[in-house]
């Protein structure tokens, strides 16, 4: 076999057999003509493919109030997988998380979305399990960490009096 053919047959993947795949797989996309859109968990989930290398991102917001819990809980996320990796977006205020493969045809992506999938779901629980956790943690510090005033009291010093170190 000459070698431009084998080159068709291995890069016979496009965005449009991706789009109709998902279509007979029960997804709802919508194609658009750089990528393919669809709802993931209540998110939105964007699925590219260029030259060989699919790539399936999962788009949400950060809480603001909890910006740098969101970071950390990112970074717990980031180190508990392998494949999937967070981005901040330029805005600051949208996260991504993103897994990617070399994929060349169909079959290819039959195999590695559902995987692809399944991969970006447990990034997400993972997420909102360390969210979870470490919002606790701060509410637990902050109703466990009186006042000044308060510790004064219980200390049975009047605000008049300095505590010498």
């Amino acid at each position: 076999m000459a070698k431009n053919d084998d080159s068709k047959i291995r890069c016979s993947l496009n965005l449009r057999n991706i789009f109709k795949s998902m279509m007979e797989d029960g997804y709802y996309p919508v194609y658009e003509r750089t990528h393919i859109q669809f709802g993931l968990d209540d998110n939105i989930a964007v699925l590219e493919y260029e030259e060989g290398i699919l790539s399936i991102r999962l788009f949400f917001s950060i809480d603001e109030e909890a910006y740098d819990l969101f970071l950390e809980a990112s970074n717990s996320m980031m180190l508990s997988t392998s494949l999937v990796k967070p981005a901040i977006m330029d805005d600051m205020q949208n996260i991504m998380f993103s897994c990617e493969t070399f994929c060349y045809n169909l079959r290819d992506f039959k195999r590695f979305f559902p995987v692809g999938i399944q991969l970006l779901k447990d990034a997400l629980a993972v997420h909102k399990s360390e969210m979870k956790k470490l919002l606790l943690t701060e509410e637990i510090i902050s109703r466990t960490i009186p006042a000044t005033d308060e510790i004064a009291s219980m200390a049975g010093i009047s605000k008049s009096q300095k505590v010498v170190s």
